[in-house]
C-alpha cells in the first residue's frame, strides 16, 4: 500500500477547494489497487463540520517529502495552483497580512510581498503547489489533477522560467482550461486538457443522497421552491459599487421570468467574502428573496442541483450546475470564462458584464436538458479517462 500525499487550498472556506480532496478520495477508491491518502494545506485546519478534509500543515507536508522508509506521491488537488503564489494564500488566512499587502501595494512600496508570505510559512519552493520530485529526497511520482494557470504569462520572467523547469519535469501534468494549455504551450510545455475533477460530483453525491446531508432550513427551501428559484452568488471584490445594479437586474429576473432568488456565499475565506457581497446585494432588491449563510458543502451543492439555474463569479459554483446538468451564467470573472469556453454549452460559454445578467439568463433557460446532460457526460468521461491516466502513473 502506498502513501498519496494530496495537496491544496483545503485550509479555508472556499467551496471548490473543499471538493478537490472529497473526489480524488472517492474516484481512487473505485480502483482495486488501495492507498493511503492523507491531506495537507498551508496551515494545520479541521473544515470538517463544513463538509472538508482536516489538513496537516506545509512543514508536515515537507517532512514527509523529504524523510521516510518508502517514498511518497504526491497530488496537486485541483484549483488554479499552477500560478498560486504566497502572497495568495497567506492573505486568505491571515486578515493582518492581508492589510499588510494593500498597504504595500496602495504606497508602491519596494517589498517583495510574496518572499514575506514565503518566510512566515516557511515555505520551500518558490511557488507553493508547482514543483517536482527533484524538489524533494522522498517523492517518486508528482501529478498534476486537472489545475489552471490563466494568469500564467503575467508572471515576472525569472518565476516564468523557474515554472516551465518545474513543469517539464513533473510526472503527469493535466490542465482544466484551453487558455493555460496556450499559456504553457507557448513555453514549450505540453499539457493534458482535462475539465476540473469536481465535475465527478453528481457521480459520487447524486441528489437522493445529498438530500439526507442538508439542513432542515435548506431542505425544506427546496422542497417547496425546486426548479424555482436562481442560486445568486457574487464575490465581495466583483460586486462592491455595483450593489444597487445587481439588485435592480435580479428584480427584473424575478419579476419578468417569475423566478425566485435564492442568495448564498460559496466563498467565505479572506479575498473571496461572498457573504459581504451578499449582505449588501439583498436589502436593495423590491422583490422577495432569501438568504441562505450558514452553509456547508452538501447545503450548497443540493441548493444548484435543484436550482433553475445558477449566476455568479464562482467557477465551481458553475461545475457544480454542469455536474447536475442546470443552467449556469458566469459573472465576469478570467478563470471562470476559461473554463466556460473550454466547456460550456453555447450560449453559457462565456462570461458576462453586470449589465447583461437579464438577457443571459434568459438565454441561459432554454438551453435543453439533453444539451446540458451531453456536456456533463463528455466531461466526465474525460476525468475518468484522466484519472486512469494518474492510477497507471502511481503504480508505476
Amino acid at each position: 500500500m502506498s502513501q498519496i500525499l494530496v495537496i491544496g487550498a483545503f485550509d479555508r472556506f472556499n467551496y471548490g477547494d473543499l471538493l478537490f480532496p472529497i473526489i480524488i478520495e472517492k474516484e481512487l477508491g473505485t480502483y482495486p489497487h488501495r492507498n493511503t491518502l492523507n491531506y495537507y494545506g498551508i496551515v494545520n485546519s479541521d473544515l470538517s463540520a463544513l463538509g472538508g478534509k482536516p489538513t496537516h500543515n506545509i512543514l508536515d507536508f515537507y517532512q514527509n517529502c523529504n524523510h521516510g522508509s518508502d517514498k511518497v506521491s504526491v497530488i496537486i488537488a485541483g484549483g488554479e495552483a499552477i500560478d498560486a503564489t504566497w502572497t495568495s494564500l497567506l492573505a486568505a488566512l491571515n486578515p493582518s497580512f492581508q492589510l499588510f499587502c494593500r498597504v504595500v501595494n496602495k504606497f508602491n512600496l519596494p517589498i517583495d510581498s510574496d518572499w514575506v508570505a514565503r518566510k512566515m510559512l516557511k515555505g520551500e519552493t518558490n511557488l507553493p503547489f508547482t514543483f517536482s520530485k527533484d524538489n524533494f529526497k522522498n517523492v517518486k511520482t508528482v501529478i498534476f489533477n486537472s489545475l489552471g494557470g490563466s494568469k500564467i504569462s503575467a508572471k515576472a520572467p525569472k518565476k516564468e522560467k523557474e515554472l516551465s523547469t518545474t513543469l517539464e519535469q513533473v510526472d503527469y501534468l493535466a490542465v482544466r482550461d484551453k487558455v493555460t494549455t496556450k499559456n504553457l504551450m507557448a513555453k514549450g510545455i505540453v499539457a493534458k486538457l482535462v475539465p476540473d475533477s469536481a465535475i465527478l460530483m453528481s457521480k459520487f453525491f447524486p441528489v437522493e443522497e445529498l438530500a439526507l446531508a442538508v439542513s432542515s432550513e435548506i431542505s425544506e427551501y427546496v422542497r417547496d421552491n425546486a426548479g424555482e428559484y436562481l442560486f445568486f452568488q457574487i464575490n465581495w471584490s466583483r460586486g462592491k459599487g455595483h450593489e444597487a445594479e445587481i439588485a435592480a437586474n435580479l428584480d427584473r429576473i424575478a419579476k419578468e421570468t417569475g423566478t425566485k432568488i435564492c442568495f448564498c456565499p460559496i466563498g467565505t475565506a479572506l479575498n473571496h467574502d461572498d457573504q459581504i457581497a451578499l449582505g449588501n446585494i439583498r436589502p436593495l432588491m423590491k422583490e422577495k428573496s432569501v438568504l441562505f449563510s450558514d452553509v456547508n458543502i452538501w447545503n450548497i451543492m443540493y441548493l444548484i442541483a435543484n436550482s433553475k439555474a445558477y449566476m455568479g463569479t464562482s467557477l465551481h459554483g458553475a461545475i457544480t450546475a454542469m455536474s447536475f446538468a442546470r443552467p449556469y451564467i458566469g459573472l465576469s470573472v478570467l478563470k471562470l470564462n476559461s473554463y466556460l469556453d473550454s466547456w460550456g454549452v453555447e450560449p453559457m460559454n462565456r462570461v458576462v458584464q453586470i449589465n447583461e445578467m437579464v438577457d443571459q439568463f434568459k438565454l441561459a433557460i432554454q438551453v435543453s436538458p439533453e444539451k446540458l446532460a451531453e456536456s456533463r457526460a463528455l466531461q466526465m468521461r474525460e476525468v475518468e479517462k484522466s484519472f486512469e491516466r494518474m492510477v497507471q502513473v502511481l503504480n508505476n
